[in-house]
């Protein structure tokens, strides 16, 4: 359960619109992942911090006056917003041309004059439609019909009485198009839109400095200090909105979406738009909403549809042969030599019984290993590098690892780093990329020395597989979820279990459980 109070200074708006004038409540039942509760959260906060911030800029924006000229030109991005809400909307064509009919014989037909009535052949264009009496008559339904005020709340737009009837009477006259384009979508006819083409150009005035899509990443990251890969890969998302909106104050829905949508290229999957792009720019906006440095967040709304993948293997863990292959080859390798061969002889030994980031096992110094209570452990912090929670644990040392001889490497280390020589690091970039550390560098290293032993499905990490062999393993034997879990460092499925956080003597106790890896 969560709530999200209603900003005092919104309320009337945001129950006129939405219907709750104090708080939004969101409620999920029991039975949902861990993962799933997360993302509906999420979801549901971006939605309402969304609503917030639109309501918020109408109000500061104020009402606005326009010509006829704009009212149309407003009238053509009602009609792209009207086209894209519907056309995912699996309606048949005949629901569309009931709504055409509607529109012209229960709306307008009505409202016609009597000499047409006499003498229809005198008027064939209905110009009838254009006199004040029936625009006046027949705005209430067509705002209905149009959804115009919520078009406008999503466009953060508030307009004076007189713009508001030239608007509308715009899009009385667009309205049947409209429904005649969604008819011919349903019938699977996607030939260009002849009738978008008739709309002027609609220019925003603003007397405010714009809000550039990089400048607004900036922000955030000078905020929230996120880590530095993400930095980098984030950049480049921004880069290209730069290249694309002159101002981020206030995108609508449709650009949004037609962007995005053109993003999907040879080079850049629907798969990597739909999950990599879009979580860094609803991220990032909806921090700016929050920060009131923009106006509205488009990008929760956004969906990209992304085809499925075949998927061949049973699981993303190491299957018996993969495990052998490895650790075999680990065995044979010299830990008196290079730091290459040091890696390459423990990591992979140390991941398969710990289920740990190879990351945070390459970062691993002499000092982080450590006695207590009888049992070894390795203490995993962010002193030593990257750790994706920023929060160090400590995890147990399986007895066979005490078996190969890993106490006695780590003495012949001196205290200092076990896998990689220590240099002084210079911050920065290198070759348009983030800096990496000695142990990433030697992370990526000891990837691609199991795919060279011919470890090569695509549908495998060569490190990260070996967490989920590790959790798979742990749950064969009978180990607490919860033990699994703090070894792994993955976060407590329920806030119950947050409050029975196990101590590093409970792990120790519980990895005992854990076999022995048996090769030929």
């Amino acid at each position: 359960m969560a709530r999200k109070v209603i900003p005092k200074d919104i309320r009337p708006e945001y129950a006129a619109r939405y219907g709750n004038a104090w708080e939004e409540k969101f409620r999920l039942e029991k039975g949902a992942s861990d993962h799933e509760a997360r993302a509906r959260f999420g979801e549901w906060l971006a939605d309402i911090e969304t609503r917030i911030g639109r309501l918020r800029a109408v109000k500061k924006n104020g009402p606005q006056p326009l010509s006829r000229q704009h009212a149309y030109a407003l009238a053509g991005r009602w009609y792209a917003w009207f086209i894209a809400h519907n056309e995912q909307d699996p309606r048949t064509p005949a629901h569309w041309r009931a709504l055409a009919d509607t529109l012209v014989w229960d709306v307008l037909r009505p409202h016609a004059p009597d000499d047409y009535e006499e003498h229809p052949k005198d008027d064939p264009q209905w110009d009838w439609q254009a006199s004040s009496q029936v625009r006046e008559e027949v705005r209430p339904e067509i705002a209905a019909e149009a959804r115009t005020t919520e078009f406008l709340l999503e466009q953060g737009l508030s307009l004076t009485p007189d713009a508001s009837n030239l608007f509308l009477d715009a899009v009385s006259d667009n309205l049947l198009p409209a429904f005649r384009r969604l008819e011919a979508l349903a019938r699977g006819d996607y030939s260009p839109d002849a009738h978008s083409s008739v709309f002027p150009q609609f220019e925003e005035v603003s007397g405010s400095a714009p809000v550039k899509a990089m400048g607004l990443f900036e922000a955030w990251t000078k905020s929230v200090q996120p880590a530095e890969g993400t930095v980098y890969r984030w950049s480049s998302v921004f880069k290209e909105a730069d290249r694309h909106f002159s101002d981020v104050r206030n995108i609508s829905f449709e650009k949004a979406k037609a962007w995005m949508n053109g993003l999907i290229n040879n080079e850049r999957s629907a798969a990597t738009v739909a999950a990599a792009w879009r979580t860094a720019l609803k991220t990032v906006f909806g921090w700016g909403v929050a920060e009131k440095i923009i106006d509205n967040n488009p990008f929760p709304e956004v969906r990209i549809s992304v085809p499925r993948k075949n998927i061949e293997r049973e699981t993303k863990a190491f299957d018996e042969a993969e495990i052998k292959i490895i650790l075999a080859a680990a065995l044979r390798c010299d830990d008196t030599k290079s730091y290459r061969e040091r890696a390459f002889r423990w990591v992979p030994w140390i991941c398969a019984y710990t289920g740990a980031r190879a990351g945070e096992i390459t970062q691993l110094r002499a000092s982080d290993i450590q006695q207590r209570s009888g049992a070894h452990f390795a203490r995993l912090t962010p002193s030593a590098g990257k750790i994706k929670t920023r929060r160090a644990r400590t995890v147990p040392l399986h007895e066979h690892l005490i078996a190969q001889g890993f106490l006695d490497f780590v003495e012949r280390a001196g205290g200092r780093a076990l896998f990689y020589r220590t240099v002084q690091q210079v911050p920065g970039e290198v070759e348009g990329g983030p800096r990496q550390s000695p142990a990433e560098r030697m992370r990526s290293q000891v990837g691609t020395w199991v795919r060279s032993l011919g470890i090569s499905d695509p549908e495998i990490s060569p490190n990260h597989a070996w967490r989920h062999t590790f959790k798979a393993m742990a749950a064969r034997v009978g180990i607490d979820e919860r033990y699994s879990d703090a070894i792994t460092g993955h976060s407590p499925a329920t806030t119950g279990r947050a409050y029975t956080k196990p101590l590093p003597e409970d792990l120790a106790e519980a990895l005992q459980k854990f076999p022995r890896y048996k090769l030929d």
